[in-house]
């Protein structure tokens, strides 16, 4: 198995992860789109939404030849450094279960696997390639990592929305203190 379908397959792992986290620490758990305190986590996590929006379909369906293997080990990156940032948040706003901090052992595990494959795949056969994105189709892992995708997608806008929604309630709440 070649180091980019290795890393294909843990894109799928940690879209498992994700979801998990997702749907049962911050949504029925923590119920965190309806926590004021939460506005700076959401936007943290839609931002990194959008990374792995980029990610998954972007090495589903094509190869990173050349400058564009480093731009997509800078955006792999970036997606590090957001959820630092987001365990940071994370630790000054709210206390996590158990639970959601062995899941975000895992996810941070996983986080390194899959970006020391892709970086394999950069270093080793995509850098000294003409710089181009060339269309390849993995099968099935294709259309997994593009059904990720579209979640991800619709999660990063709501997150968006509710980290928006919670910022100018805490403004109003801070208004109306102010001018009681």
């Amino acid at each position: 198995m070649t180091p980019i379908r290795i890393a294909l397959c843990l894109l799928l792992v940690h879209g498992a992860l994700g979801a998990f986290d997702t749907f049962y620490n911050h949504e029925w758990r923590e119920r965190l789109p309806s926590r004021p305190e939460a506005a700076t986590e959401l936007a943290l996590h839609s931002a990194r939404s959008w990374a792995f929006a980029l990610m998954f379909p972007g090495l589903a369906w094509l190869e990173w030849h050349g400058l564009w293997g480093w731009l997509l080990l800078a955006l792999v990156g970036l997606e590090y450094a957001i959820t630092l940032l987001d365990s940071v948040v994370e630790d000054r706003t709210r206390t996590l279960s158990a639970v959601e901090r062995i899941n975000h052992m895992l996810l941070g595990l996983n986080t390194g696997l899959y970006a020391a494959f892709i970086a394999i795949e950069v270093v080793s056969h995509w850098a000294a390639l003409p710089s181009a994105l060339v269309p390849v189709d993995h099968g099935v892992l294709s259309w997994l990592l593009s059904g990720c995708a579209l979640v991800i997608v619709v999660w990063a806008i709501r997150d968006a929305v509710a980290s928006q929604r919670q910022w100018h309630a805490s403004r109003n709440r801070l208004g109306a203190v102010r001018a009681a």
